[in-house]
């Protein structure tokens, strides 16, 4: 008897020490993900001095008390390895599998961290860039409604540019005699032919000023203007396009230009009248000669 006990307590040191190995590895390979520290040794066998070095202690309850407990803790661990579809039976070699899947997951997380980070980074950028669109936008909307008006005036008018950014919509308000408040209209269409194609090219000119556009074509622009306000588009126009010396601009026009002086940066190509045929087609196409 005395026989079997020494064994029996030999079995439950050298259990003792497996349980304390393991869990020291497990600590260890936890705190370096997955792996043992460089230079960092375990212990694999105990020593005869190791063995009589754990302590030992009578248990308050009978041994079929803890037969049966270790007898259900045995069977909670195979229900939960069949539910969790798991076949492994090696403590070590599934604690090996545990440590890589962690490794695994530990930097996918990483990828994730990383990911959350740069859209957070890219939402807060979108804001930022949001916000200063609308003050860009808010801006344009300030010169061009200023602008407008600017150049209404020079034919003693007045007018306001009325935007509606979140319908997408833009209305004129121009009044014909800037000192007369009675004379103010919402409808463009209640203008005149010539009051209306002067509006329209103080728009265009208002707008043009935001525009980065280095080309900028204007196609019978005068259409309906009376002389007067011809004479000030076309100097409003030749005027503006000076101004802007890293843009070039052509106006095309029907009407007689011969009042207009040039310049080495203005130039007139004027086409000569068409030839008049009486056969089929009527007047040919002509081209302009640039090199006069």
């Amino acid at each position: 008897l005395k026989e079997k006990l020494a064994d029996a307590l030999g079995v439950a040191r050298k259990m003792q020490f497996d349980f304390n190995r393991d869990k020291r590895m497990f600590e260890l390979k936890k705190e370096n993900g997955g792996d043992l520290p460089p230079g960092e040794e375990v212990q694999l066998e105990p020593t005869d001095e190791d063995l009589d070095a754990i302590e030992t202690f009578d248990p308050p309850k009978e041994p079929k008390f803890y037969k049966a407990k270790i007898q259900s803790k045995l069977n909670k661990i195979e229900q939960e390895k069949v539910r969790r579809n798991m076949s492994e039976s090696d403590p070590a070699v599934a604690r090996d599998k545990y440590y890589r899947a962690k490794k695994d997951l530990d930097s996918k997380m990483e990828q994730i961290n990383t990911i959350d980070g740069n859209c957070k980074n890219l939402r807060k950028d979108l804001s930022s860039r949001k916000k200063r669109w609308r003050q860009f936008r808010g801006h344009i909307a300030e010169m061009t409604n200023l602008g407008f008006d600017e150049f209404l005036n020079k034919k003693g008018s007045a007018g306001e540019v009325v935007f509606d950014h979140d319908d997408g919509k833009l209305d004129l308000i121009v009044q014909k005699d800037s000192s007369d408040s009675h004379s103010q209209t919402k409808d463009v269409k209640a203008l005149s032919g010539g009051e209306r194609s002067f509006a329209t090219l103080s728009l265009l000119l208002a707008i043009g000023e935001s525009l980065e556009t280095p080309f900028r074509v204007m196609d019978e622009f005068d259409v309906f203007l009376d002389p007067v306000a011809r004479k000030i588009a076309m100097k409003q126009l030749v005027t503006v396009a000076q101004e802007m010396e890293h843009r070039q601009f052509i106006f095309i026009t029907p009407q007689d230009v011969s009042n207009i002086p040039t310049s080495n940066r203005l130039r007139i190509h004027k086409m000569k009248p068409p030839v008049r045929s009486k056969t089929v087609g009527g007047a040919q196409q002509q081209t302009l000669n640039f090199d006069n």
